[in-house]
């Protein structure tokens, strides 16, 4: 795993967490923004790089970054932001961070996938990710853009998710079978690690209503975390809301940010 920093060290600091398949840059959007008064983090998962491991487990990567905040001292983090499967691996990050006496004053995940399926579904998921990175090793962005649909994102909002699919589209030839296996393995087996409710309550969720995955997860997630922060969007698809609207997007996370020095 490698670490991408934006800014000033000294500001408070904002973990950021891409979804499968992404690379750092795709959240470029994002934390452009955001470093002008924060301190942004972006680990970068195994298997996403030249030269890198294969992606493990949701455990495992979230344990790398506790081990890199160690080994430099952090022990504050003001926010962490997590996309789609960056959400489960936040969730890990926030139960192993409270374990090693570092505080998390907030979080805010989008569209975080959050479910437990049996081995059949995982397996026609994995095939059905495989072919997709196997389409986006051979094709421009440009082409992918113009699918009826990629993945998570439905026809009409590829477009929009063209700095996703960009990043992608550059993480493709990286990524091997067993890190595809491996994420697919992430994304759905998640195990709703305790919180105690006093960070719940510094939890924020936030859903497309027609998501598939808020449609399947959204009670489980109500019930296991009941005193988190629960957010539904209409008119929109997985992860478009930041992407439509940002400046809008970005006021929400500065908010969620300063929320606690109110």
């Amino acid at each position: 795993m490698r670490f991408h920093t934006y800014g000033n060290h000294n500001h408070p600091i904002i973990i950021m967490l891409t979804s499968s398949f992404c690379a750092a840059e795709s959240l470029e959007y994002l934390y452009s923004d955001l470093a002008e008064d924060y301190f942004v983090i972006v680990p970068e998962y195994n298997g996403h790089y030249e030269g890198s491991k294969d992606f493990t487990t949701r455990r495992k990567e979230a344990n790398e970054m506790v081990q890199y905040l160690n080994a430099n001292g952090i022990r504050d983090i003001c926010l962490i932001y997590g996309q789609s499967m960056g959400a489960e691996i936040g969730m890990e990050l926030i139960a192993q961070l409270l374990k090693y006496k570092i505080t998390v004053e907030s979080a805010f995940f989008d569209g975080g996938t959050f479910l437990k399926q049996p081995k059949l579904y995982k397996a026609i998921k994995n095939y059905k990710n495989k072919s997709m990175l196997n389409k986006l090793r051979n094709q421009s962005v440009d082409e992918v853009v113009n699918w009826r649909s990629v993945d998570q994102f439905k026809k009409d909002d590829t477009e929009i998710a063209r700095p996703m699919i960009e990043s992608m589209v550059k993480t493709a030839p990286h990524i091997t079978d067993e890190s595809i296996k491996n994420e697919t393995e992430c994304r759905y087996t998640f195990n709703f690690p305790y919180i105690p409710e006093n960070m719940q309550e510094n939890i924020f969720f936030v859903y497309a209503e027609e998501e598939k995955d808020f449609k399947s997860c959204f009670k489980h997630l109500i019930d296991a975390y009941p005193a988190a922060n629960f957010k539904t969007l209409s008119g929109e698809g997985h992860l478009t809301y930041s992407l439509r609207k940002t400046d809008d997007y970005l006021r929400v996370i500065r908010a969620i940010c300063n929320r606690n020095n109110d």
